[in-house]
């Protein structure tokens, strides 16, 4: 649990995620860039990130961001 508060903290000061997705999801190609963080739930192991990807909000968990 505190690697993952510390990747919030992490998140939240910079502004910005890198997306570290598997090769099923349709956002794939886009693995490994930097997107700015739109908002983000409540830190947990399910947390909700809000990137904006082309000026689009798109929702990813924790799980997919380095």
């Amino acid at each position: 649990m505190k690697r993952l508060l510390q990747k919030v903290d992490r998140i939240r000061a910079s502004g910005t995620a890198t997306l570290n997705l598997d090769p099923v999801s349709p956002y794939y190609n886009l693995s490994g860039k930097r997107f700015k963080v739109e908002s983000m739930g409540t830190p947990g192991y399910k947390c909700r990130i809000t990137l904006l990807i082309n000026d689009k909000p798109v929702d990813f968990t924790i799980n997919d961001i380095i």
